[in-house]
Order: structure tokens, then sequence, then C-alpha cells
């Protein structure tokens, strides 16, 4: 869809294609229908990922000039727009931070356990140990999981970084989220702490 004139593309071949019935088109197709193709051509991607872009750079591959056009930009995932869809509001965690999701912490106990169990061959006795090892956790500890990733976010929210986020958890341990207006403190006490942890 072009961002600007909401002009429907489909973005695969219609079913009476002579050569390619209901094949996704590929970039260089959507890029030639929307009149952005340059008479030089385009690589696919620059060199072997999206991240080697030069900075700054909106059509130097086929598939950084697609990732910029308006309707990829404000495209939602398919799982929130279901979610919104149904009347809710969905907020994602932030990627790379597994301490703001306590499902994480569940994971990795239950991974634990599973790996602790005598190896077989047997499928359903796989089964029945992934079920045993998941049952593993304790509602208490499920619990106690919740309110580190809750004093995680807190801590974030208030502007502390990872190392400072991580101090205050274990400082306050006892409360579900970081008491307000201490941050400012906190940076302070963890920069003496560090500072005496390098002395010993």
């Amino acid at each position: 869809m072009d961002g600007q004139n909401k002009i429907s593309q489909p973005l695969y071949f219609p079913a009476d294609h002579p050569t390619m019935p209901r094949w996704f088109k590929g970039m260089e197709q959507i890029i030639q229908e929307r009149g952005l193709w340059p008479e030089r051509g385009l690589k696919a991607q620059c060199f072997d990922s999206f991240a080697k872009c030069l900075p700054g750079c909106t059509g130097c591959c086929c598939r950084r000039l697609l990732f910029n056009q308006p309707d990829f930009v404000s495209q939602k995932p398919q799982l929130q727009e279901y979610i919104e869809s149904r009347g809710h509001f969905c907020d994602f965690y932030p990627k790379y931070h597994p301490e703001t999701n306590f499902i994480e912490q569940y994971w990795g106990y239950s991974k634990l356990h599973y790996r602790n169990t005598p190896p077989t061959n047997n499928i359903q006795e796989m089964e029945k140990n992934v079920k045993e090892a998941l049952d593993k956790a304790s509602l208490l500890q499920i619990w106690r999981w919740a309110n580190r990733a809750a004093r995680f976010i807190s801590s974030y929210a208030q502007g502390l970084n990872g190392a400072e986020a991580a101090y205050a958890n274990r400082k306050f341990h006892g409360h579900r989220m970081l008491p307000a207006h201490v941050a400012a403190s906190l940076k302070e006490e963890f920069k003496k702490w560090l500072k005496s942890k390098h002395k010993n």
C-alpha cells in the first residue's frame, strides 16, 4: 500500500499469473511497481546484513528502501493488530532485556530441571520430563520473578542504566517497585560501591 495515496499493492502475484501464480513478488518487483526502481539497479541488501547499511542511507539497497517506505514503517506486527482488534492494549517488552520479562526466569528454571533429568530416547518419557520440569516452579517463586521484573522496569523508568538497575534490584528486593525519587541517590551510592569493590 502506498503510504500517501492509500493505493492497495498486493505482495503476491494473482492466481491467474501465467508463470508464478500466488508467488511472492519479491522486493525488486514491489519497488518497480511503486516507480522507485533506479536505472542503476539495487542490490538485495548491503553486504550480508541489514545492519551493514551506511548510516542515514534510505535507498542503498532493496531492503533498506522498502523498510523506509511509510506503509512499511507504520505497519504493526500481526500479533499487535490482533490484540488491538479485540479491544486490548498491546505493549511489548524491550528487546534484549530478558530481566524485564519474568517468563524468562521461569523458562531458565524449568530448563535447568529438565537438563538434570536422566537422558532418554523415548518421546513419551521426554514429554513427561518436560511437563514435570515446567511444574517445578511454585506459584510463590513465579510471583517473586514477576516482582523482580517489575523492579527492573521501575528502575529503568527512573533513568537507571543496567548495572545501576541490578544494584537497585538487590537493594530493594523486598519492594515490588523502586521507591520514587531514589534514583539520583542510588546512582551516587552505586558509584561509591563500585569504587570500594575495585579497591578490594
